[in-house]
């Protein structure tokens, strides 16, 4: 059923559809007793004018076909409308005064709208036109809007539009829709906001300070307090619910000011994927972690009165290569500090050690800023790029969720257990009144000390097999090795003294032990004057490190091998040790005697250039000798000597006088003490 040119028609098949015969209306058209609108073929539809059927037929149709004009009318739009492309995109682009866009549902909405109103338009202009060419006279505008605003709810089941009902406020909804575009579909609640009590700079601002507020003010007393200062200056007063909205629409500043930087970079800003490092040794992060494991402790209070805590927790500071989460090297003490920081770096050292026989160092290592001008050298030392973490931001520290999972997989199956942070749910906290039943079965600080201990052993057991493979695909270039000079320095203990090169070489007491240390260094006894510090390993005193009062020199000293006195008394090594000694003394001897004979060669060169001006201001070296010194010649004179100087350079040469040949060393040369020479 539709409409051609303001006529109701039925099509062939409704009509001969149990209304009338094909031959009997071939039949009626043939006789002009109906008229046939159009005619079939090409992919059209018979179409027949309802009005000109015979009554008893014409009767059936409305029958059948009760809001059979309604139907005829609408059909003539709907088959118009097309969808609108450029609204669909309008709607979706389109972005409110707060930032908003608009939802998905009203997207659709304005754009049916747009869609019809643009086949009403289309429907109204094509009969415009084809009036004009017939020379008929056009239909009412008062006629066409009705009929086309009598279709709406027919079209609204496949364009849902919220077009008005009425023809008069649809004609006017046309015209703003040819002056404004697309715009003018846009609900005035998206364009100019709710009510707008707030409206002024001054008032956002009035009321996001309030909101803002530290103190996490609830909605209703910010309410209150804004509208006194609304009453004074004469603005719209408002209510919570208004706060609850602008608190919505504030959520970013206000989640700052209530909550605070940390709370706002953890959940507002915007976090940086990453991914492990794909070997070990790569990156190290370390932080400093209250145990949540209580254990008790006896003091005496002033009154002497001996008074027992069971509320105390010991303080761990974990180095954990990202790698795998495996615990590279840790510490255990009453509280974080450099020192305990220091001790954790050294576990961590020789625990590289233990791994792969050679101490080594991490291409990055990772730290919070607790101390960062104290210990920002320490760490430069165990790591080859040092990225300190931001502070307040525990989410770019990867041990930070590390302690959660020791606290989860073994603190947690403690029975002394403390529980979780003070901000956790007190539903997940261990149950307090069974804590103070069996408290007097903590342990004591050594008890929980081994306690640790033995969380991490299982810790690294259960991660050492994945961390091996790993470190098997390490590169060269990322291997970096921790010197033993290098480790003595910066963790080495001291003795507190000072010690002199003695004939056994330096004698430090360490432990309570005097120990005997030498270097095989041939420029170590160079400096037999200098007061040496003592830095050593307690877990290794096979070498220390000797440092001089200035820090200028540094030396790696041996400890001394005892050889047997009886040669029945040897055994494997002592052979090669004795002959390590025996190898130092003789080069030592070699670079004494290289050292003489070169000091002799600049000692001639002196003796030579003087002899070339015997009467200049300065005297010969010789002559010099001979006014100082009353040693006679072999003839028993010295008086003769003294006076040559007195002589021309023609006279000296002239005198019968028994030179001194001195044996001058040449480089290279064997020289061997033979004191008789001097």
């Amino acid at each position: 059923m539709e409409t051609v040119n303001g006529t109701i028609c039925i099509s062939h098949a409704e009509l001969t559809g149990r209304i009338i015969t094909t031959a009997n209306l071939k039949a009626l058209v043939r006789k002009g007793q109906v008229k046939q609108v159009q005619k079939g073929g090409n992919g059209r539809e018979a179409l027949f004018a309802v009005e000109s059927l015979p009554m008893k037929w014409r009767t059936e149709i409305y029958k059948r076909f009760p809001d059979l004009q309604e139907q005829a009318e609408s059909k003539e739009f709907l088959d118009t409308i097309q969808p609108d492309g450029a609204a669909l995109i309008f709607f979706e682009n389109y972005e409110l005064a707060d930032g908003r866009k608009l939802p998905q549902n009203k997207i659709r909405e304005y754009s049916a709208n747009a869609a019809v109103m643009n086949a009403f338009r289309a429907c109204w202009e094509a009969h415009v036109s084809k009036r004009q060419r017939s020379g008929k006279k056009v239909l009412a505008a008062k006629e066409f809007w009705a009929r086309a605003a009598a279709s709406l709810p027919r079209l609204a089941d496949r364009w849902p539009h919220s077009l008005p009902g009425s023809a008069r406020r649809l004609q006017m909804k046309m015209a703003e829709y040819v002056e404004q575009g697309y715009s003018c579909f846009i609900s005035g609640k998206y364009l100019n906001g709710n009510a707008g009590k707030v409206l002024t700079e001054e008032q956002i601002g009035y009321l996001a300070t309030s909101i803002n507020n530290p103190n996490n003010v609830d909605d209703t007393a910010v309410a209150r307090a804004y509208n006194v200062k609304a009453r004074i200056l004469g603005w719209k007063e408002i209510t919570a619910g208004s706060v609850g909205v602008w608190r919505e629409k504030l959520q970013l500043e206000a989640s700052a000011g209530r909550l605070g930087v940390t709370n706002f970079r953890n959940t507002r800003a915007m976090q940086v994927k990453r991914r492990r490092p794909s070997t070990p040794l790569l990156m190290w992060s370390l932080d400093g972690w209250t145990v949540e494991l209580l254990y008790q402790m006896t003091k005496t209070d002033k009154k002497g009165h001996n008074v027992t805590t069971y509320t105390n927790r010991l303080t761990m500071v974990v180095v954990l290569d990202v790698f795998n989460n495996y615990p590279i090297g840790y510490a255990v003490g009453t509280h974080e500090s450099p020192a305990l920081i220091k001790e954790a770096l050294r576990n961590a050292a020789r625990h590289t050690s233990e791994l792969t026989g050679q101490m080594l160092r991490a291409n990055q290592v990772q730290s919070d800023r607790y101390a960062i001008k104290t210990m920002a050298d320490l760490y430069a030392v165990m790591g080859d790029k040092v990225t300190p973490a931001q502070a307040h931001n525990a989410k770019t520290k990867p041990v930070e969720p590390y302690f959660k999972h020791l606290n989860v997989t073994y603190c947690q199956l403690c029975p002394n257990w403390s529980g979780f942070g003070i901000t956790t749910n007190p539903k997940r906290q261990p149950n307090s009144e069974a804590l103070n039943k069996r408290r007097h079965s903590f342990p004591d600080e050594a008890g929980l000390r081994a306690q640790i201990d033995e969380m991490m052993r299982l810790e690294r057991m259960g991660k050492h097999e994945a961390f091996m493979a790993g470190l098997d695909k390490l590169k060269p270039e990322h291997r970096l090795p921790l010197s033993r000079e290098s480790y003595l320095l910066n963790f080495g203990a001291e003795t507190g003294f000072k010690n002199v090169l003695e004939g056994q070489g330096l004698r430090p007491t360490i432990l309570g032990t005097k120990r005997d240390y030498d270097c095989f260094d041939l420029t170590f006894r160079d400096h037999a004057s200098e007061r040496w510090t003592v830095k050593y390993d307690p877990d290794d005193l096979h070498t220390v490190l000797a440092v001089n009062e200035a820090g200028t020199r540094r030396y790696i000293m041996e400890e001394k091998y005892v050889q047997p006195m009886a040669l029945a008394d040897r055994k494997p090594g002592d052979v090669e040790e004795l002959q390590r000694v025996r190898d130092y003394n003789r080069a030592l001897e070699a670079e004494a005697a290289r050292r003489m004979g070169y000091h002799l060669e600049e000692a001639r060169k002196v003796i030579e250039r003087a002899a070339e001006f015997p009467i200049c201001g300065t005297p010969a070296l010789g002559s010099c000798l001979e006014d100082r010194l009353l040693i006679t010649d072999s003839r028993g004179q010295h008086k003769d000597r003294r006076s040559a100087k007195r002589l021309t350079a023609a006279d000296i040469k002239a005198l019968d006088v028994e030179a001194v040949e001195v044996p001058i060393m040449q480089p290279g040369d064997d020289y061997k003490f033979d004191y008789n020479n001097f």
